[in-house]
């Protein structure tokens, strides 16, 4: 648990991404807009993230130094963030129809092809520090599970034939059950719902002023209209996109090595802290409430790619028996530290 002096010192190193060389050609130009992780960043021509995936040969998985990475990698990374993202938003049957349309499945299948080897047993590309015995172990009984989720037969993914025009009414009907009515389902999708009962009572705002760092050295924000916490699964996905999509311009581009190694080393800090340390146990959680549904076959294929992610960046995957922190607890901590809004779950504070 970092102590609130460390998180200070996070905050600032994340900040200070902003201030290095090449700012003018890396960063977003003073006198634009400023663009959200939700509603106002879009990719520049949007469907630039599936032209270099639309109709790639199937690769067979190697070792890291035969299979660099490319600017087509980074842009499959960046197409199948935003799928995910777009996946576990509220649903509607437009947002179903684009999802099952056969353009984005197949896009969705060559991405794949491109990006999710890794979960197949590959070598990690970049080394992680010493990971333990405990990490090392679960890691390899993850990986084992999920090459089969990566490395399907016909070479779709399962998620493709789950999410099918038809099977809307289930998917839904599995989401309302998962995610509910109320402010907390038994499947969170916020992050600081799940972590160490015991933690220090600071973890969860601690949690959420190191997103919107991330978020700020990037020249994103939330949009105001958004209705979600910066640590919702969908923006930290979203959040992901754009960073694998800055790669992706950088490797096309060929920049110096410098903004190169700074938005990939954005990438393994936010999995590392964030996206990747607790999206193992949310999507175990939802898969075994939503047996037998669409939902949980794209929680399956979630936890596939993050695993593939935190093998390629060189990061342990978080473990998949976090728990969910008390939703009382979170009501004291709100009132307590003045969250402008209330956590997921809380009790509604008592009348004065």
């Amino acid at each position: 648990m970092p102590t609130p002096s460390e998180i200070s010192n996070r905050q600032s190193e994340i900040t200070n991404l902003k201030s290095a060389p090449h700012r003018a050609e890396w960063a977003p130009p003073a006198h634009a807009p400023r663009r959200s992780v939700f509603g106002n960043y879009r990719p520049e021509p949007e469907p630039a993230a599936a032209e270099p995936v639309a109709a790639p040969s199937p690769l067979t998985p190697a070792a890291p130094q035969d299979h660099p990475e490319t600017s087509d990698t980074a842009l499959a990374r960046a197409f199948l963030y935003r799928f995910l993202a777009r996946a576990y938003e509220d649903p509607t049957p437009l947002g179903w129809a684009q999802l099952c349309a056969p353009d984005t499945q197949e896009h969705l299948t060559a991405a794949w092809k491109i990006a999710g080897d890794r979960v197949a047993g590959s070598a990690p590309a970049e080394v992680p520090a010493s990971p333990g015995p405990a990490e090392e172990t679960a890691g390899a009984l993850d990986h084992a599970e999920c090459a089969r989720i990566g490395n399907p037969p016909d070479g779709r993914p399962e998620v493709c034939a789950a999410f099918t025009p038809a099977a809307f009414d289930a998917f839904l009907d599995a989401y309302l059950a998962a995610f509910g009515h109320a402010a907390r389902g038994p499947c969170p999708l916020n992050e600081i719902e799940y972590g160490d009962l015991k933690a220090d009572p600071l973890f969860q705002p601690h949690r959420l002023a190191d997103l919107a760092a991330f978020y700020r050295a990037f020249g994103l924000e939330v949009a105001e209209d958004a209705g979600e916490r910066h640590d919702h699964l969908c923006l930290e996905l979203e959040f992901m996109c754009v960073l694998a999509a800055k790669e992706a311009w950088a490797r096309e581009h060929q920049l110096d090595a410098e903004p190169l190694a700074l938005v990939r080393d954005a990438q393994r800090k936010f999995l590392r802290e964030h996206l990747g340390r607790w999206t193992p146990a949310f999507t175990r959680r939802l898969e075994r409430h939503a047996t037998g549904t669409p939902l949980a076959a794209l929680a399956r294929f979630t936890r596939a790619f993050t695993l593939a992610e935190c093998a390629r960046l060189g990061v342990p995957p978080g473990s998949e028996d976090l728990l969910l922190r008390p939703a009382d607890e979170a009501a004291a901590l709100c009132e307590s530290c003045g969250l402008a809004q209330a956590l997921p779950g809380a009790a509604p504070a008592a009348p004065a």
